[in-house]
């Protein structure tokens, strides 16, 4: 299973690092909620090597959310971008 570390950063980001590479998602403040790509939408801008994650990293932000109280929302308008090394 892929290990994956989320951390919340200014300017309502998620960050995901895992050793494949970094993914940001939108987690807007004030009052906290992640907005997390459906799988189409993922599918049409993940990068190459995480096209196929989606479930690892939807599971890995959901368990993320849980544990923090915040809640997380699949939507077809979600962002999510690759943050380059």
């Amino acid at each position: 299973m892929l290990k994956i570390e989320f951390t919340p950063r200014w300017k309502e980001e998620l960050v995901a690092k895992s050793q494949e590479g970094t993914l940001i998602f939108e987690l807007t403040m004030g009052k906290d909620h992640v907005y997390f790509p459906s799988h189409i939408k993922w599918m049409d801008s993940a990068p190459e090597w995480a096209k196929d994650k989606w479930k690892e990293y939807f599971d890995g932000c959901s368990k993320w959310c849980s544990a923090n109280n915040i809640p997380i929302s699949v939507v077809e308008n979600g962002w999510m971008y690759e943050e380059k090394r």
